[in-house]
């Protein structure tokens, strides 16, 4: 039961991270570096956020199979 809450969580971190990236060429296009540069590495960190999760994921499900 874990794991499928570390997979829904990842997951949706990793999609929702499509929001901050949107969000950079928004800002982008309106040559608003500095919030384009915050939005970009607000993105990199939640994807990198799901993928940590993602991660946890798998490991608590080769933890479950033992």
């Amino acid at each position: 039961m874990r794991a499928h809450i570390y997979d829904v969580l990842g997951m949706g971190f990793i999609l929702g991270s499509g929001y901050f990236f949107y969000r950079t060429v928004e800002f982008l296009a309106h040559a608003d570096y500095v919030a384009g540069l915050l939005a970009l590495v607000v993105a990199f960190l939640v994807v990198r956020a799901g993928v940590d999760v993602s991660r946890l994921a798998v490991a608590s499900r080769d933890e479950d199979s033992k």
